[in-house]
């Protein structure tokens, strides 16, 4: 398991941010044994763990639009946060209009 790290913004709530990157509310908590997750405050800096499902066998294209960021494009999909970055190189995702991503296709 890795984390992305998120710093927590005016409004949000451990329910949102979950919802946001697909990541179940009781794996942040897991993650993240010090910091309060019913009282985060603006500035905290939480750990969205990233664990794949490796249940997906191929995957679609997905073309960045204006506006999107990793919270976005993930959302949209309704994809883990970790099978998207084992699904794209991870230090060549770029969220710039026109750019090609992969999207993991999660079979049921």
């Amino acid at each position: 398991m890795f984390c992305i790290y998120y710093e927590v913004k005016q409004g949000d709530t451990l329910y949102s941010i979950s919802r946001r990157y697909n990541v179940d509310v009781d794996r942040i908590i897991s993650a993240n044994p010090f910091i309060n997750v019913y009282n985060l405050q603006v500035g905290d800096v939480i750990c969205l763990p990233c664990v794949s499902r490796d249940g997906f066998s191929n995957s679609v294209t997905y073309t960045v639009e204006n506006g999107d960021t990793l919270g976005s494009v993930i959302a949209k999909n309704r994809i883990n946060i970790a099978d998207f970055l084992k699904a794209n190189d991870i230090y060549s995702i770029s969220l710039m209009p026109g750019t090609i991503l992969s999207i993991p296709v999660i079979e049921e």
